[in-house]
Formats: structure tokens, sequence, C-alpha cells
């Protein structure tokens, strides 16, 4: 008889040698965040049932994030509108593009971010970068290029709401429905680092979101910018923890 009881498995599968734990953690990573105007009919069309549309303009926040250190190294690509559900603001998690297995499967089965693999690159030139998502290779599906302006005050940052990420999991039995389905509500926090002077490394900058493939596989060219809003750069880390269910569709 086996003797690999549930008490011995891991946080994540395989359960003997779990590929993920919960909390991660981003260390010493660069993010470019954006906002832009975008269509609201388009917005409006891939915005799940039960989520509305914000009063204003459809705002779409692009969120690049790439580490080159421990405990996870990694680049991403993250494209969210905001929304409505219950009376609360969020950024519908709709786009997600990360270049490693950990942040991909941890985001699909813990929080319900239905992340694709991809390939990322970040090109620097004195105080401009360039950012390009790409699958396949080759065709980009979401570039970004931003210019450091000046450092600021982390109190000049936008507050970003909290991420709504729509979490399915397939049954293994055919035309059985969908064994999780479910609204979450992802915990991250953003912990600028303090340079040599004691300021926060947070940078306001001049910065553009380009969507340029007209692709019906991944038709995040609709969601493209209408008018800039503003764009910045933060050095630091990121903690992701738990989340919370917000609505059970199987309950």
């Amino acid at each position: 008889m086996g003797k690999f009881t549930v008490d011995r498995f891991g946080q994540s599968g395989p359960a003997h040698s779990p590929l993920y734990s919960i909390p991660q953690q981003v260390k010493n990573a660069t993010h470019f965040l954006f906002r832009h105007e975008a269509d609201r009919n388009a917005v409006d069309e891939i915005l799940p049932v039960g989520c509305e549309l914000v009063d204003g303009p459809a705002i779409v926040w692009t969120l690049v994030q790439t580490a080159t250190e421990y405990p996870m190294p990694y680049t991403g690509t993250y494209v969210f509108p905001e929304c409505v559900f219950d009376g609360r603001t969020f950024t519908f998690e709709y786009f997600l593009m990360v270049t490693e297995d950990v942040p991909m499967a941890s985001g699909r089965e813990f929080w319900g971010d239905s992340k694709k693999l991809c390939h990322a690159e970040v090109h620097w030139s004195g105080n401009e970068a360039y950012t390009t998502c790409q699958r396949p290779k080759g065709l980009p599906l979401v570039n970004t290029h931003f210019r450091i302006d000046a450092q600021i005050p982390a109190e000049e940052l936008p507050e970003m709401p909290p991420g709504l990420c729509m979490k399915m999991i397939p049954s293994s039995e055919e035309g059985a429905p969908l064994q999780v389905h479910q609204y979450v509500e992802d915990a991250t926090e953003l912990i600028p680092r303090v340079d040599a002077a004691g300021r926060m490394e947070v940078y306001r900058g001049t910065g553009s979101v380009m969507m340029p493939t007209p692709t019906a596989v991944w038709p995040i060219f609709e969601l493209a910018p209408i008018r800039m809003l503003d764009a910045f750069l933060i050095r630091g880390d990121m903690d992701f923890g738990y989340g919370r269910i917000l609505k059970d569709f199987n309950a």
C-alpha cells in the first residue's frame, strides 16, 4: 500500500517536488507602470459577467516587471483594465504573459491568473527603456517605451486598485462544468527600494504603450491606447500573498 499521504504533499504539484510555495517574492525588480485610456466598448466586451465599467474614461494599467535576482528572476507583462465588482473598483487581470514556469503555474493555480509563457526583452539606452512581449517569438503583442524624467516621492504614485482574477479549472470529465470557477482578489504589495540618499526609487517619466499586432489569437490590440495618462518606474520588491475568494460560482 502506498505510504505517501496527503500530509506529506507540497503546497503545489508535483506533490513530491513542489514547483512553488506561497508567499512568493520578487526582489530588486524594475517595474514600468503605465496608465492609458482605451475604448469603452472594447473594455466592456472583455469584462467578465458581474463586472461593470468604471465611470468616466476606460482606464487600462500596463505593468512590466523584470527581475534578474533570486528568488524569482523573470519578466512579466500585464494589462489590466479597471472595473467595478460588487461596488468596489478592481483591475481585471486580463492579459498576463511571463517568461518562467513558476509565475505562470502559481498564477493559474493559486490566484486564478490565466498566464501564458512568452518571449520578453528589456533594452536600455541612456535613460530610456524599451520592452517587448512576444508570442510566438517575433510577434510583438505589447511593447512599451519609457524615459526617466525625475525622481518623485512615493506619495505621487497613483494607487493601483486590487486585482480581480477569473479563476477557472476545467473538469477532467467530458461534458462536466468547470471544476473551479471563482473570482479571486489577489494580494500584492510593491515596496520601493531606498537609494543611498534615503529616497525611494520612484521615478516619473514619459511613456508609451504599443499593441502593434491586430491578431485574433490574442486580440490585446483592441485595448490599445487612445490617450496615454502617465508613466512611472519603480525599483523594488513585490510580495505575493494569499488572496480572497470574492465569488464562487460552484458554491
